[in-house]
């Protein structure tokens, strides 16, 4: 946080003091992780020389930053003082933003701090999506801090360039050589960006809406988004009494059943797909500085540190580096002026080889019989087709409108309200927001993933921005008469109420928590991240929290196919046949050990419903662990 606060000053535009703090948290993280990845390919290692160096040199260019604009860093501070101290009635006094930041910040600390529970029984997640999506990134940041995983390559897959963007995770691997577990280590970078989010929300949107009302209201409309859900909390109610207040029986933004699709955006996203930690600060930031620069006469410097930053996205987040570029390119063409090439050279210069270097190696879409585009499925209204389906294509008009009203609440009504009533918006934001509808229009056509629920990974940057305009249009009715200000409570109580609902139960460890691996478990990770070789090939059991590829930092034959198929890894069906071959011991498996490389072989309660065979492996290995639950066989020759 203090390295990016520093380099704030070489953006270029003055900011209030709050947001050289809030934007340096994620920039500092960005500055700071993304030089220790340089380091760290050159020494094929994450050492605690590497990280220090990376933070001591980013923290040197940030103290000089800073030290050529001291007369800046003093007004800004002299500015912050005079709002902070003033009457909270005062108009410009912060205390919505601090108040926006504690409210988050509790119910986050809380959420995190039993994220990852050790007890006698083994490891404990403490939401299903950690259990489920932070596997992942264990296995990520697992093989950066105890694999040697450089140049980086799918630990769960060896052989394939790492495509997911794993900045996050490769941030996360820097903690552990300073003596953090791996557990802890992805809890702690989470909590620093996701206790920064908050605060560069509310920032931007008072930037964009021009208002501290909207601002708080913007941020709460994104965390706490949710459909019409809330509904069922009555028959909830009726059926088990007020003890379902106290544990919440469903999630009431995601009922697949019933085709409520929209899942609560800090449940679908900022949760377990961490990168978007990064993603979704680093599109505020870079928005405020080009809007900024756009609008106002700074000269070349914001729009090159925005496309220098653009430009290395792809490996923090691939659908924010995209966000970015696109809209800009709109924008500029409302704003022509030649300094939008010190924005779009270097980002396209450094972003386009990165995302090439990335890019998956097959789409692996699969339509049916259904309409595709070069490969890509045709889904006309996304997945509303599932209510339409059903009732008939003549009704497709109306249960498109009902999905997207039942899983958004009044969300898309207040959005196309704010076009109506533009003149609310004395920033002219609502105009820029325009082409955002493409980031909503297209995903309703096209198949842009080869899960069609990932197309949320197009909505949820509509979502993100359409927030501070329906945040803008909400404060607006508050400041008019009482009848509206009725109106603006009941639609933001719909807004909020079921995502609201959902982080409550999130949160309750009795209702949420899963078993993630048992003791035994833990006592094979440690065993092997003891006495294997960190380039070591294990074949075990191709399930998403096999205690080897998540806890050890090992690399793995195959992993969970569900992952495979949607980051286009074409191989993970043959590979999957092949890693079973190998534990049964059926005859190729000698030969498969030797064509990919194998050095390990584990056997434990995940292997032995595929069909693994001790027997085999006892007269073909050398068994070299065993706590009674799993058993260790070296096989290489």
């Amino acid at each position: 946080m203090a390295a990016g606060f520093g380099l704030t000053y070489l953006i270029g535009i003055p900011l209030l003091f709050e947001e050289r703090i809030s934007f340096g948290a994620a920039l500092g993280a960005t500055a700071v992780a993304g030089l220790g990845l340089v380091l760290a390919l050159v020494v094929r290692d994450v050492t605690v020389l590497s990280v220090l160096l990376a933070l001591g040199v980013v923290l040197v260019v940030a103290a000089v930053a800073a030290a050529r604009h001291t007369e800046l860093l003093r007004a800004e501070i002299a500015d912050a003082r005079t709002r902070w101290l003033a009457s909270p009635r005062s108009p410009g006094h912060p205390w919505p933003f601090a108040a926006v930041v504690i409210v988050c910040a509790v119910w986050t600390v809380h959420f995190l701090h039993q994220a990852y529970v050790y007890t006698p029984n083994g490891l404990y997640a403490g939401y299903v999506n950690i259990w489920g999506d932070w596997a992942a990134h264990l296995s990520f940041a697992g093989s950066f801090a105890y694999g040697h995983n450089f140049p980086p390559e799918y630990p769960i897959d060896p052989g394939h360039r790492l495509g997911y963007p794993f900045m996050i995770d490769f941030l996360a691997a820097n903690l552990v050589p300073l003596g953090s577990s791996l557990t802890s280590a992805l809890v702690m970078t989470s909590g620093l960006l996701g206790l920064a989010f908050p605060g560069v929300l509310y920032l931007a949107a008072q930037r964009f809406a021009g208002g501290r009302a909207a601002a708080a209201i913007a941020v709460f409309v994104f965390l706490l988004s949710g459909g019409l859900g809330f509904y069922f909390l009555l028959g909830d109610v009726q059926h088990s009494g007020l003890a379902a207040l106290a544990h919440l029986p469903r999630e009431y933004t995601l009922n697949r059943d019933l085709n409520f699709q929209w899942l609560n955006p800090v449940l679908a996203y900022l949760v377990p797909q961490r990168s978007t930690l990064f993603g979704f600060s680093l599109t505020l930031i870079l928005l405020v500085i080009l809007w900024l620069a756009a609008r106002g006469d700074y000269g070349w410097g914001p729009f090159l540190f925005a496309g220098v930053v653009a430009g290395f996205m792809p490996v923090y987040h691939v659908h924010a580096y995209g966000t970015v570029v696109a809209l800009t390119f709109f924008w500029a063409l409302f704003t022509l002026r030649i300094q939008w090439l010190g924005f779009f050279i270097p980002a396209l210069v450094i972003g386009v080889p990165i995302l090439l270097w990335m890019w998956p190696p097959a789409n692996l879409s699969m339509c049916g019989d259904g309409a595709s585009l070069r490969g890509y499925c045709l889904e006309l209204g996304w997945l509303s087709y599932l209510d339409w389906q059903k009732d008939g294509a003549i009704w497709f008009g109306r249960d498109f409108v009902w999905f997207w009203i039942k899983n958004t609440s009044a969300f898309i009504p207040l959005l196309v309200m704010a076009h109506i009533l533009r003149s609310w918006f004395q920033t002219g934001f609502v105009t820029w927001f325009i082409p955002m509808w493409l980031w909503f229009l297209v995903p309703n056509v096209i198949v842009l993933q080869p899960w069609d629920w990932d197309n949320t990974k197009f909505f949820i940057f509509w979502a993100l921005l359409g927030s501070i305009v329906v945040g803008g249009v909400l404060a607006r009715m508050f400041q008019r008469g009482p009848g509206s200000k009725i109106v603006a409570t009941a639609l933001l109580v719909m807004l909020v109420l079921a995502g609201a609902l959902d982080l409550a139960r999130a949160s309750d460890y009795s209702v949420s928590a899963v078993q993630f691996t048992d003791a035994r478990g833990l006592e094979v990770a440690g065993w092997v991240r003891g006495h294997t070789s960190p380039d070591a090939v294990f074949v075990v059991a191709p399930e998403h929290n096999s205690p080897i590829p998540t806890l050890t930092g090992r690399r793995e034959l195959i992993g969970y196919p569900g992952w495979l198929w949607t980051y286009g890894l074409p191989d993970y069906v043959q590979k999957g046949d092949e890693d079973k071959s190998i534990l049964r011991g059926d005859p190729s498996a000698s030969d498969l050990v030797k064509k990919y490389g194998v050095d390990y072989v584990m056997i434990g309660p995940q292997e032995i419903p595929l069909g693994a065979s001790r027997a085999y492996w006892d007269e073909h290995g050398t068994l070299v662990y065993d706590n009674g639950e799993y058993a260790v066989y070296r096989v290489s020759s």
